[in-house]
């Protein structure tokens, strides 16, 4: 048994994980898999390929790979040999939040062990450690993750775990009473794409290795399965892209790109080559996607609302140029809700949370350390040109053959900025405003996009032609938003107390900033137009004619920041609810005429 496993294992990797790892930790895997399926009920009752797929594989994502499960099982396994399944799922968890808490990182992947030793990691780096701590104990799990998201610049990852009859959904390293919940549900509904990866290698039998999924959901590429989940948590419709030439015929085996756009460059999130009809189809989001088609030396590209129509036809090579000015709309939400947590769960909740706070610093006093990260980024490890996608990070870092010199000047307006170079796909530059490049000579597009409050953005597009030895000059230029373009329509959670709107609801940190510098705003202001809460940990007696204080409760004030697509803890978070109790404005952090801004858009929805 331990050989066979053994043998898939090194059939599935990647090749270079053969070169980078010796053979004797991919047998300790095989070892560990093998007392998995021997000694624990619950991962006998598996079937042969969810337990190939979602237990013994040494890789969940792009990480780098560690000897971890046997530590991991030492410490896990006393804690759930005598609970369910779903119980010993959450026990796991809640044991991934006493040992790893969130901390932004670069984005070359620790492993797990060197995740768990430091005590943190980013969002990726967490769903990996949880899901090689539920597979150290038998149960199947995998990561999952919108690659980015269409509502806010940002992207995120979770874990999906397996119960003995359905894929159940979790927060990583964030303990709940029961599966199916956390706090990126909503943005989860709000995106085009969620997936999950899964190793298969080259493989000829490999959809065996995916049993139960919809196969019409799941792409191959360089080895690793795609599989969309995106349905669990956000509407969705199949979207098909028809691929012609000049003449109207179909072209088979033209590769499709799906983007979305995030902190003003077009992200990839997806990937697809079309069929003997010349068409590629998958099920998305209901929002703004750009499309690209290519074969050989010909390319076309479209915007599409995905949730206005279901198909589109490109022809090569493209006839008609792209907008100069658009508007890139996210999805509206999904209808996929949680229970609210009752007040015992909310005990119960609140408890797990001490809990893991009091372990987590007693394990990591002063807060951990930044993991320990592979000595190389992931690219660095290929030739240029070369860098298989599971290790691509979206930019392109091929520099070679002739360049041109390019100056990007500073313009009017705030917002996101992203230069892009057309190889084969669109790839990010890196280049800030007010600087200069030598960059390789070809085909780029300069985008720049303003974040309205709803999540939709307004693009602006320059293309251009970089030429060898010819210095190039481009201006950044923002589109503008009016007072109506910043308004939004959400509901409102409970916030821990009684109001009635339009009322300014201010969650606030007083003595720091930026909550210091809205208050000497508001100080300025004079008589604002409606009345204002503010909700701090040591309310004062009194704030001043027309304010109302009111204690701090942190699952409110957590589940307020997440409802609005904000980020807990970003203070001041200030909401303009209306009438109806719905958020109308949302601002987090530091925001220069935040309190002006706040009373003209109240004199709206008045």
């Amino acid at each position: 048994m331990t050989e066979n496993y053994y043998r898939h294992i090194i059939s599935i990797l990647p090749k270079c994980d053969l070169e980078d790892y010796p053979p004797e930790l991919f047998m300790r895997f095989a070892e560990h898999g093998a007392l998995l399926r021997r000694d624990w009920p619950w991962c006998r009752e598996l079937s042969e390929e969810m337990f190939l797929s979602w237990v013994l594989c040494p890789r969940v994502n792009n990480e780098e790979l560690s000897d971890c499960r046997e530590l991991f099982y030492k410490e896990l396994a006393p804690r759930v040999k005598d609970l369910s399944l779903t119980e010993a799922i959450l026990e796991a968890n809640r044991w991934c939040a006493e040992n790893v808490t969130y901390r932004s990182t670069d984005i070359r992947t620790a492993s797990a062990l060197s995740v768990y030793e430091s005590g943190c990691g980013r969002c990726g780096e967490e769903s990996m450690f949880a899901v090689n701590a539920l597979r150290s104990i038998g149960v199947a799990a995998r990561q999952v993750y919108a690659p980015w998201w269409s509502h806010c610049d940002d992207n995120h990852a979770w874990v999906e775990a397996y119960d003995g009859n359905s894929w159940r959904f979790l927060g990583a390293c964030e303990p709940e009473p029961r599966p199916d919940l956390g706090w990126f549900l909503p943005a989860a509904g709000r995106a085009m794409l969620c997936h999950a990866k899964c190793f298969v290698g080259d493989n000829e039998d490999w959809e065996r290795l995916l049993p139960g999924e919809d196969l019409r959901q799941v792409d191959l590429r360089e080895g690793v399965a795609y599989i969309s989940v995106t349905q669990r948590y956000a509407k969705v419709r199949p979207f098909t892209v028809h691929i012609t030439d000049a003449a109207g015929n179909s072209l088979t085996g033209a590769i499709v790109e799906y983007y979305v756009l995030n902190e003003g460059l077009l992200r990839k999130i997806a990937e697809r080559t079309t069929d003997s009809g010349g068409k590629a189809v998958m099920s998305l989001g209901l929002g703004s996607l750009w499309v690209t088609a290519r074969q050989g030396d010909m390319s076309a590209e479209f915007l599409v609302n995905t949730a206005e129509t279901g198909a589109v036809e490109l022809s090569l090579p493209q006839r008609d140029s792209v907008p100069a000015s658009f508007d890139f709309l996210p999805p509206e939400g999904s209808s996929v809700k949680p229970l609210a947590l009752s007040e015992p769960e909310r005990l119960k909740r609140q408890k797990a949370l001490n809990r893991a706070k009091e372990l987590y610093d007693s394990h990591h006093p002063g807060g951990g350390s930044v993991p320990k990260k592979p000595r190389l980024w992931p690219w660095e490890r290929f030739p240029a040109g070369e860098v298989p996608e599971l290790w691509q990070d979206g930019s392109a870092h091929d520099t070679s053959g002739p360049v041109g010199k390019l100056t990007l000047c500073r313009g009017q307006g705030k917002g996101a900025v992203g230069l892009m170079r057309w190889k084969e796909g669109w790839w990010a530059v890196t280049m800030p405003p007010g600087t200069e490049a030598e960059l390789p000579a070809g085909k780029y597009r300069l985008i720049t996009s303003v974040r309205l409050p709803s999540g939709a953005q307004l693009g602006r597009l320059t293309d251009f032609t970089l030429a060898p030895d010819e210095p190039t000059e481009l201006a950044v230029s923002f589109r503008k938003a009016s007072p109506n373009d910043l308004l939004q329509k959400l509901p409102l959670p409970d916030p821990g107390f009684s109001f009635r709107g339009p009322a300014l609801l201010c969650w606030i940190d007083p003595g720091a900033e930026p909550t210091e510098h809205l208050l000497n705003e508001l100080k300025a202001f004079g008589e604002f137009p409606c009345p204002i809460h503010f909700i701090c940990r040591q309310p004062k007696a009194a704030f001043g004619p027309g304010i109302t204080p009111h204690p701090w409760e942190e699952y409110a004030a957590e589940t307020m920041a997440r409802r609005l697509f904000q980020e807990p803890g970003h203070l001041p978070l200030a909401v303009l609810a209306d009438k109806e109790g719905c958020a109308r404005f949302v601002s987090a952090g530091y925001n220069v005429g935040l309190i002006e801004l706040a009373a003209e858009l109240c004199g709206l929805i008045k």
